[in-house]
């Protein structure tokens, strides 16, 4: 009788790529929300983490309460982790003109409620203050407009002021912009600054597209979205290609829509100046704030944007939150893949962050990481999900844990940057806010190495005429030769590898005898364990003699 084989099993130590004990901690002002907002800034050779922290006081506007400032931590050379604040040339003194009907009270602004970052090499970088206020009208109106700076790749103060919602000789509050509150939420693109404006036409809130190439900005003019008051339509806002792989198509989460939230997006129509909506979906439960988190991302590499929406209170107990994620299939039509919730942790607010990583694990497939700054009792985690060919993989691949990072930590995962190399080593590195104990954390990725093995058993024994002897019993017997090759991107030349080679593992999971034994050393295993040396690219093999009863 001629028997086939397939019962070995070889078994690596799993690792995860993002290092959580080498993080780098940057520390704020107490109490400035330092970390509120944060983002992964290079310009030439120099990697930046900028971090706003929208309640500290500021140097530069010594006589101005609490605006906020945007602080600036360098990564490399900076061994006591200092962070400086930016200066961007706004003065000191309360109620600056700002135009014919404008005058400015930047008490209490909220600068760093939001940053972005233009996506090239010499990117500029958007800061904005949604609380800045017009005071021209003051006994009449106090008008929070919001206000948005682009601040220079270089980070010097002669940055471009703006003011997406002023309109002069207009002293209406609640009727169209005058309580816009623009820059809550801000995204940028090569060509395109967008803006959220929540507070628009009684807050229903608008998207504000300033066009940079033109310096025009595309106006939304769909009454049927116009006219759902309350709805907070520009709460999150970003952009992506979801026509086609050729144009940018714009986002806009309205997380107050019917009470359960809707999501639009929206094409740019160079023509007629105006934003027209392509496709709208909405959450699923009352109070969920579906849509007030939103990241773009092409999940399955292609081409075209995928959707990921967040639910950050989402109840099932109490507001573990979820993240929705939806498919391009094409001309703007985006389907529902599935439903991602973390650990389904109590009020943990699963999805009050998303940050594009870039593709941190070298599968060529992007990957996200979602925040879920409320969980463990305010300490908070980020959560890393990988792309793949069908979308997203719907366990998480790692747990950041703010409790591991640094149990100080509070809010880690209210904001999240990724994408940017930030130490060199050719993956990029991924930054977490915690701005309830004003920190920032820069975790950075480590390479990753692709085993290849390979297993060769013959192909077929006899069982009626025993090879071997175990003691004076004939037995029957097999060679096993196991084969291991190591390859990767920025690797070192040569590693330790533990691994596990086990007999009859289809016995052994239910608990039955196992038919196949290794023999060392004289004695036999049902299991073997080992530690070599390989050498990058080198393949090295490993003989074993095996038992077959």
């Amino acid at each position: 009788a001629r028997v086939l084989w397939a019962l070995l099993w070889v078994s690596l130590a799993r690792c995860y790529n993002v290092d959580v004990g080498h993080p780098v901690v940057f520390q704020g002002p107490n109490g400035s929300f330092f970390g509120y907002s944060v983002l992964q800034h290079y310009h030439d050779s120099t990697r930046w983490v900028l971090v706003g922290a929208p309640k500290a006081e500021s140097k530069y506007s010594t006589s101005v309460q609490s605006p906020g400032a945007v602080f600036k931590c360098r990564v490399h050379t900076n061994p006591e982790r200092r962070c400086t604040e930016l200066d961007m040339g706004r003065g000191n003194s309360r109620g600056t003109l700002c135009g014919k009907t404008c005058k400015e009270d930047r008490d209490d602004e909220w600068m760093g409620v939001s940053l972005a970052r233009q996506p090239k090499a010499g990117g500029s970088v958007l800061a904005c203050a949604h609380r800045w206020k017009n005071i021209y009208y003051e006994t009449e109106y106090i008008l929070p407009h919001g206000f948005c700076n682009i601040i220079p790749p270089n980070l010097k103060p002669n940055g471009r002021k703006l003011l997406p919602c002023y309109e002069e000789y207009k002293k209406k509050y609640g009727e169209e912009h005058g309580s816009c509150q623009a820059g809550i939420a801000g995204f940028f693109t090569e060509e395109l600054v967008i803006m959220g404006a929540p507070g628009s036409y009684y807050w229903t809130g608008t998207v504000k597209v300033l066009n940079l190439t033109d310096n025009t900005y595309y106006k939304l003019n769909d009454d049927a979205v116009i006219a759902r008051r309350y709805t907070y339509l520009g709460y999150a806002v970003t952009a992506g290609h979801f026509s086609q792989p050729t144009t940018t198509d714009i986002v806009g989460g309205a997380p107050q829509d019917g009470g359960i939230g809707k999501v639009y997006i929206f094409r740019t129509d160079r023509r007629s100046g105006s934003l027209i909506k392509i496709f709208q979906a909405s959450g699923k439960k009352m109070g969920s704030y579906f849509g007030s988190s939103l990241c773009a991302v092409d999940l399955n590499s292609d081409g075209l944007s995928d959707l990921l929406v967040g639910a950050p209170m989402f109840s099932e107990i109490r507001d573990e939150g979820q993240v929705t994620v939806y498919i391009n299939r094409g001309n703007g039509v985006l389907e529902e893949q599935l439903i991602l919730d973390g650990d389904g942790a109590y009020n943990a607010h699963f999805g009050e962050s998303m940050a594009t990583l870039g593709d941190i694990d070298d599968d060529g497939f992007p990957d996200v990481a979602i925040g879920a700054p409320k969980e463990d009792n305010y300490i908070g985690a980020v959560y890393i999900y990988h792309g793949d060919a069908n979308g997203v993989v719907p366990q998480y691949s790692m747990k950041l844990s703010g409790q591991t990072v640094n149990p100080m930590l509070r809010m880690f995962g209210q904001s999240i940057s990724g994408g940017v190399d930030m130490d060199g080593n050719g993956y990029p590195d991924m930054t977490v806010g915690a701005f309830l104990s004003d920190n920032v954390v820069l975790l950075r990725s480590r390479p990753v190495i692709t085993m290849d093995i390979s297993i060769f058993l013959p192909t077929s024994i006899n069982i009626t005429a025993p090879q071997c002897h175990d003691g004076l019993q004939p037995v029957n017997c097999l060679n096993v030769t196991v084969c291991f090759r190591f390859s990767g991107k920025r690797v070192p030349g040569e590693i330790g590898l533990n691994y596990n080679l086990t007999a009859d593992v289809a016995k052994k999971e239910k608990s039955q005898q196992p038919r196949v034994y290794f023999v060392t050393s004289g004695e036999t295993a049902g299991q073997i364990t080992e530690k070599l040396q390989l050498s990058y690219m080198q393949e090295k093999c490993e003989h074993y003699l095996a038992y077959v009863k």
